[in-house]
């Protein structure tokens, strides 16, 4: 590892968590892990940087990030409702509007969720980035959640800066209680792969990403 280069430690913990991947209309699905482009997001919304501001997005190109699971409980699916229950003639506007603007019928969606699941994320590159990366997570401009809005975080998520991965595992092992379940590291090339997602944020108002290789 470069000597200029350290570990950030993230704690992910939270009665509900979602990370979404291949979400489509009605079925709001999340991956088994976190996302880099939800990790990214949320780093994003910690610093201030508008969805719009693809030039932010490039400051964390060179960082790479490990994945750590230490506790899962399966999931949840949400049966969602939007603009339910409503009478169209005297509560118009509590109810989804169809594309001519008229009051139209109850939207339904399924939400997927990971209960009581416990992450740690290990995020290493140049120590003057991580050092930006941990002031805006202790103090963000705006909030932050663990893949939708309605998962807010039990516990600090930010949890210092290590000279090495080593030393930032054991500190999240520590905290949880218990040894990595499951590790879904960064491969440098596609030979050292197991899988390629497609997460790393280009675009987010866009919603445009590009392949990943990792190996779990």
């Amino acid at each position: 590892m470069n000597a200029e280069n350290k570990c950030l430690a993230l704690y992910l913990d939270a009665p509900l968590q979602s990370w979404g991947y291949q979400s489509r209309f009605d079925r709001r699905t999340s991956f088994s892990f976190p996302t880099r482009s939800g990790i990214t997001g949320m780093i994003c919304a910690a610093m201030g940087f508008d969805r719009c501001d693809t030039g932010a997005l490039k400051k964390f190109a060179d960082l790479t990030m490990t994945m750590l699971m230490f506790q899962s409980h399966g999931r949840l699916i949400d049966f969602h409702t939007v603009g339910g229950g409503w009478d169209k003639k005297t509560a118009p506007g509590n109810i989804v509007k169809t594309a001519q603007g008229k009051a139209g019928n109850t939207v339904i969606t399924r939400r997927e969720y990971l209960q009581w699941t416990k992450f740690g994320v290990v995020i290493q590159g140049q120590l003057s980035m991580l050092k930006k990366i941990q002031e805006a997570l202790i103090n963000p401009r705006w909030g932050i959640w663990l893949g939708k809005k309605s998962c807010i975080p039990a516990s600090p998520v930010c949890q210092g800066i290590f000279a090495d991965h080593k030393a930032a595992e054991a500190h999240l092992s520590t905290l949880c209680g218990g040894p990595v379940r499951r590790t879904v590291e960064e491969a440098s090339c596609f030979e050292e792969g197991s899988d390629t997602i497609s997460d790393m944020p280009l675009n987010y108002e866009k919603r445009l990403y590009g392949p990943r290789r990792i190996r779990t």
